[in-house]
């Protein structure tokens, strides 16, 4: 009896489903019949050069797990424009990612955006939700900081974090995320590679907590800095750099320390071959980020946990 209360959903009327047969007529579905029953909504990854995605494959594996009739699918566009928009009002949208460069500017066609998302001045996902008048809201978020957290305490423990230096490089929506990850995660000093003044007095302006120390480029980067970073996240396309325009001063003064990559092609950039140099950096792949900030998206979608499992090891046949 406990077996089939827990594989069987009983409706609230106490009736059989007028749309799955049954052969015993029973009142009861299975769950995956139940979630087949939803409707079927659309999701979308909004982003340029995005054509490699695996955000694909993460979430439609996730939503076949589960027996979800959903289906997640890419929107290459330059720009936030009336495409995009349009996408967004259909009765069948779910929701969606937001990638380079949209971060900044999905937010003109949304109802309103969630706190974090307000704090970090950038949205990398879209819920839809509902008011009481049943009016369809747009409704802005982010998890992009939740996977570089997440990712940054699997290599190093919070408790050794506290008080410790951070190099971001970028200043557009990723650095962002990880400017407030980094933020909650007690980080104090902050050293930021981006080539813009205006954009790194913004990040100033919006993430007070932090002291920044602003470097235009990796060739600015002096050869030993205190207190020296432990952690590095960056935030920027992959080809942006090669290998010999990376200092070896962000990495050998210190013993331990985790680079994220938030770029995952290629699989092996030119900052993790310089961090793979120094036995005591751990370096996390964009990859991973990916996945992490993937599970968080599918739960604020569809209000179940993602089958983790399943969806990394259907992604990690790709890479």
């Amino acid at each position: 009896m406990g077996g089939a209360l827990d594989a069987r959903i009983t409706r609230s009327d106490f009736t059989t489903h007028d749309h799955i047969a049954s052969d015993d007529d029973s009142a009861q579905l299975t769950l995956p019949q139940t979630h087949q029953a939803c409707p079927r909504l659309k999701f979308f990854i909004f982003g340029n050069n995005i054509a490699h995605s695996l955000s694909p494959t993460l979430h439609n594996t996730g939503f076949k797990e589960l027996g979800l009739p959903h289906h997640y699918q890419i929107h290459e566009t330059v720009a936030v424009d009336d495409g995009v928009r349009e996408i967004m009002q259909r009765d069948d949208f779910g929701g969606a990612s937001v990638t380079f460069p949209h971060k900044l500017q999905i937010g003109k066609y949304l109802e309103s955006e969630s706190r974090v998302a307000k704090l970090i001045g950038a949205v990398n996902t879209v819920c839809v939700r509902y008011g009481k008048d049943g009016r369809k809201e747009l409704v802005g978020d982010n998890t992009d900081w939740l996977g570089i957290k997440s990712c940054i305490e699997v290599s190093w423990p919070t408790s050794k974090v506290d008080a410790r230096a951070a190099v971001v490089v970028g200043a557009g929506g990723a650095a962002r995320a990880a400017c407030y990850a980094l933020q909650e995660l007690g980080i104090k000093t902050l050293y930021l590679i981006n080539r813009t003044r205006s954009k790194a007095e913004e990040l100033e302006k919006d993430f007070p907590t932090l002291e920044f120390v602003h470097y235009s480029s990796y060739t600015e980067f002096p050869e030993k800095v205190h207190p020296a970073p432990s952690i590095i996240v960056a935030c920027v396309p992959a080809d942006d750099f090669v290998e010999d325009d990376i200092p070896v001063g962000l990495f050998d003064d210190v013993e331990n320390g985790v680079l994220v990559e938030m770029a995952y092609r290629p699989l092996v950039t030119a900052l993790m071959k310089v961090a793979g140099r120094f036995t005591g950096w751990k370096v996390t792949r964009g990859v991973d980020v990916l996945k992490e900030q993937a599970y968080h998206q599918f739960f604020m979608w569809t209000g179940r946990k993602a089958p983790t499992a399943i969806m990394a090891a259907a992604v990690d046949v790709k890479c």
